[in-house]
């Protein structure tokens, strides 16, 4: 026990004062008027004892007054956790009910999801508290929500916790768990101060719930009134699902040429035991793609899919990925993917010698793009194409140096592939040369034991290395396991530091150069990729594919402008951007499964489809008055893979945060308020004054009886 004002028990002093008024104010025995001195010395003893009887009783009483008085000013606090549950179970609350309402919450058990038992459990706990308390609800997956929402009473509560649903974000219930603890920082209700405080978390306990290093790195204040935290346990015992967690391209890639394969690469795992199931992907107007899946339990498994392009037209493509057997969670049964075709690029070749560059354009049309083959005579108009490579060229004129600059301010591609001695560096030193290439050609270098690509030293990051990365990853690629070696090569003098992509591991001269215009970009080459004899590299060896990804990687950097787009986002982790594009539409929809509704661009001409709150292929139509739809972009939404690990968070992990028995498993028998600790202390004051009333009033009544006069004979 402690007292919030110990000096007030000084006042104890005070029980001394009815000892002194009784010695003071001692009433004197009658004095009777009976002859027969027998009774009165009878009498008179009888009347002594009752006068001490009562005098010693009134005194007991009235020292117990004040000592109780002086106790009450003093505010004696109980910190018995037992008496103090007891006598407070009747005590209005102040209480937060934070709710994981995130997809896996969606897990159904019969016919009932988890959020359904959140919701059964958090009614029940509020069923056995006085109605008189302040309640807070907080959907952790909407906390814009939050900041609107205030303590209400316990039948606005009951309407909350009844309208929760499931969301396809992926939010850790610790995040509201934070801004509960922080909205009971900040509350200042002046009426609310003294209640109790609690915190209570409905969540399944899965590992995408739990982020402990947020909660832990949240500040406290040291005057800050206890909360106590509990974290109410709904999810399944044993959880079975076969899920498909992810779908995405090889290289990241979004955008692909017509005639390419397009590899889908899809992700299954399994939880709780081994699944087989087939996997099905299916586009309008196509005949459904299928492959049969084994994963094992705990484990995943990928499965590639190479969509033919042959018969897809160029634009927007969309994929649903399916996986045909129901189960307990049914949101990661199906995903969806968007991807794009664009019509083959066209690209340049200019070349002094064209039957030794003919293989290198030739390679250029096996990678599905289209090519023109020409001497720098010959160029014509160069707006036509997307990209020029300029091969084994010895001296292009100032002509052509201002043709190229005027090319890439425009937005194109331009790449310089070097010759042999035959070429002459100063025809790459002109005014116009200077502004465009990263570096400046200085002399041959020659390696016996061959240059190769120090990987370690160069720029992975660079997103020219995009497709080198998606190879390094994939794994047993020749020219990865065994670098290509450049017995020959040209020394550069870069224009910055910055413009080196790939350097060798010859003194980390450079091997790959680029520069970036304010609409388009250069790529340099350091050995020639034409055919020459002697070869300068072993880079075209028919054992090797290293010319061929060479030319892949400079062609695709060039004219990945259209590749940027981005098609497929994820709840939670990035909403939907989309341009409304180039030509204006007085209105402008988005829909998917046939239901639509109207948007707005900002100043940007951007959309943010931050409100859209279900997965799926979506669409977005631009339309003018008396004219058909037309179809703006097409991208694809879907619930974060992370949401399908049913893995739980282990009790001691969450209870050493939360504190000891914090967790309650859902099986518990006892009523759920039991499970409240109320371990802040009781304050006695107002039992005190009530028995202090008591006393007074028994005291009155004694006092009365015991002094009062009677009426005379």
């Amino acid at each position: 026990m402690t007292f919030v004002y110990p000096l007030l028990l000084g006042g104890l002093l005070l029980a001394g004062l009815p000892v002194l008024l009784h010695f003071l104010n001692r009433q004197k025995p009658k004095t009777l008027l009976f002859p027969a001195f027998r009774f009165l010395v009878q009498k008179r003893q009888s009347n002594t004892r009752n006068l001490r009887l009562r005098h010693l009783l009134l005194l007991l009483l009235r020292i117990g007054l004040i000592a109780l008085v002086c106790l009450a000013l003093a505010r004696p606090r109980l910190f018995q956790e037992q008496l103090a549950g007891l006598l407070d179970r009747e005590r209005p609350v102040a209480m937060i009910f934070v709710f994981d309402t995130t997809p896996s919450m969606g897990y159904k058990v019969g016919e009932q999801t988890r959020l359904d038992l959140a919701r059964q459990r958090a009614l029940e706990l509020l069923d056995q508290l006085p109605a008189d308390g302040r309640f807070l609800v907080l959907d952790a997956a909407d906390l814009a929500s939050a900041e609107r929402e205030d303590f209400a009473s316990a039948d606005k509560a009951r309407q909350r916790i009844q309208s929760l649903v499931v969301r396809p974000e992926s939010v850790p219930v610790t995040t509201g768990l934070i801004k509960a603890l922080d909205r009971f920082d900040a509350w200042d209700d002046p009426l609310a101060q003294n209640l109790p405080r609690f915190v209570c978390v409905f969540s399944d306990r899965t590992r995408p719930a739990w982020d402990g290093v947020a909660l832990r790195k949240r500040p406290t204040k040291e005057d800050a009134i206890q909360v106590q935290t509990l974290f109410f346990d709904v999810g399944a015992a044993e959880p079975i699902d076969f899920a498909i967690t992810q779908a995405d391209f090889s290289g990241d890639r979004q955008s692909f040429l017509q005639g390419e394969k397009v590899p889908l690469r899809v992700v299954v795992s399994a939880t709780g035991k081994s699944a087989a199931g087939a996997i099905q992907i299916k586009m309008a107007g196509r005949k459904p793609l299928e492959q049969a899946v084994t994963v094992a339990a705990g484990e995943q498994q990928a499965v590639t899919f190479d969509i033919d392009t042959d018969k897809l037209g160029a634009g927007f493509n969309q994929v649903e990925i399916v996986e045909p057997t129901a189960d307990a969670l049914a949101f990661n049964n199906r995903r969806f993917v968007t991807f794009k075709i664009q019509e083959r690029p066209k690209i340049l070749v200019l070349a002094d010698d064209l039957p030794r560059s003919k293989r290198f354009a030739t390679s250029l049309e096996d990678l599905v793009y289209t090519v023109d083959h020409k001497t720098p005579k010959d160029a014509g108009n160069l707006g036509q194409y997307q990209a020029v490579f300029l091969v084994s060229v010895a001296v292009p004129d100032e002509a052509l140096w201002q043709e190229l600059k005027s090319f890439v301010d425009a937005g194109g591609g331009l790449a310089v592939v070097p010759g042999g001695e035959e070429m002459q560096p100063k025809g790459y030193r002109s005014e116009h040369a200077k502004k465009l290439l990263p570096g400046e050609y200085v002399g041959v270098v020659e390696s016996k034991q061959g240059a190769v690509w120090d990987v370690l030293q160069s720029n992975l990051a660079h997103s020219f290395m995009q497709p080198f990365r998606a190879w390094a990853q994939r794994g047993s690629i020749e020219f990865i396991d065994e670098p290509r070696r450049a017995f020959k090569y040209w020394a550069v003098k870069p224009i910055n530091s910055q413009a080196v992509v790939v350097v060798y591991d010859d003194n980390a001269r450079p091997a790959v150069l680029e520069r970036q215009l304010a609409n388009g970009k250069i790529v340099m080459l350091t050995t020639p990729l034409d055919e020459r004899t002697p070869e300068w590299n072993n880079y075209g060896d028919k054992l090797t594919t290293f010319r061929l990804a060479l030319t892949l990687m400079c062609a695709r950097h060039l004219c990945s402008e259209a590749q940027k787009q981005s098609l497929n986002f994820e709840f939670g982790v990035q909403p939907p951007r989309v341009a409304k594009g180039i030509k204006p539409f007085a209105k402008y929809s988005v829909g998917a499964d046939q239901s639509t509704e109207d948007i707005t661009f900002d100043g940007q001409g951007r959309w943010r489809g931050d409100r859209l709150m279900k997965a799926g292929n979506y669409t977005i139509w631009g339309t003018n008055p008396d004219q058909p739809a037309e179809v703006v972009a097409k991208f694809s939404l879907n619930t974060p893979g992370s949401e399908s690990d049913l893995t739980h968070v282990p009790r001691e992990e969450i209870e050493a945060m939360l504190g000891k028995d914090a967790v309650i498993a859902q099986d518990r028998k006892t009523p759920l308020s039991e499970a409240l600790n109320w371990n802040e202390p009781l304050e006695l004051f107002p039992w005190l004054m009530i028995s202090i009333l008591f006393l007074l009033a028994f005291e009155n009544l004694l006092a009365n009886r015991f002094y009062r006069q009677e009426a005379p004979a």
